[in-house]
């Protein structure tokens, strides 16, 4: 919890003043010490280092560091659900699209992106630790991912690109089970292509 300001600190700045700092700047930068440390080890210091502003600052802005880290989660699903739905237009195919998707995280959890970890991953380590909102949020991000393996997989049987025998829901659960791991795999520093070579196997046995 973000500590109560010194009137110095809430009178620095003249009323109706616009902010001096970019939101989505600040934003990305407390992402990637949440990404790293987690929501519960990150601390304000580290947040105020990261982003370059006063803690009194922060707490104008957000109120607390719980509402600095909806923000972050919030904009951090809404960058990768729009880089995803670029990379799946590109495909025309329910296989490739869902090919596509599998090695997106695979791209995402290698290498220095890797390493920093999934804030929705790395969230669910210790979603007992949230509040109900906070839980909910997580659950919910987690839900879509699973509904759009689902679709791929229900999209590439229509159009026989993948095998009709398979249970989509249940293909999706276990295709997401494998990425979380490959989440986990990347951030110890496991080689992309020892992670594509399980996409490969995922996919032969999926066709």
């Amino acid at each position: 919890m973000l500590k109560s300001q010194p009137n110095r600190d809430r009178t620095s700045r003249p009323p109706g003043r616009p902010r001096q700092f970019d939101l989505d700047d600040v934003l990305d930068k407390a992402t990637s010490v949440f990404r790293k440390r987690g929501y519960h080890a990150a601390s304000i210091s580290e947040l105020t280092e990261a982003t370059g502003l006063t803690e009194g600052s922060l707490y104008k802005a957000f109120k607390g560091k719980e509402a600095l880290f909806i923000s972050c989660f919030d904009r951090y699903c809404t960058l990768r659900q729009s880089e995803l739905t670029a990379i799946l237009a590109a495909e025309n195919q329910g296989a490739r699209k869902l090919s596509a998707a599998l090695r997106y995280y695979v791209l995402s959890s290698t290498g220095s992106e890797g390493k920093l970890g999934c804030l929705i991953v790395g969230s669910v380590s210790s979603l007992e630790l949230f509040d109900a909102k906070v839980s909910a949020k997580i659950r919910d991000a987690l839900y879509r991912n699973e509904s759009t393996l689902v679709s791929l997989i229900e999209l590439g049987m229509s159009d026989g690109s993948l095998r009709k025998d398979i249970a989509p829901r249940t293909t999706a659960k276990m295709l997401w089970c494998m990425l979380l791991g490959i989440r986990v795999a990347g951030k110890s520093g496991v080689k992309r292509n020892d992670l594509d070579i399980a996409i490969e196997q995922a996919m032969y046995l999926l066709r």
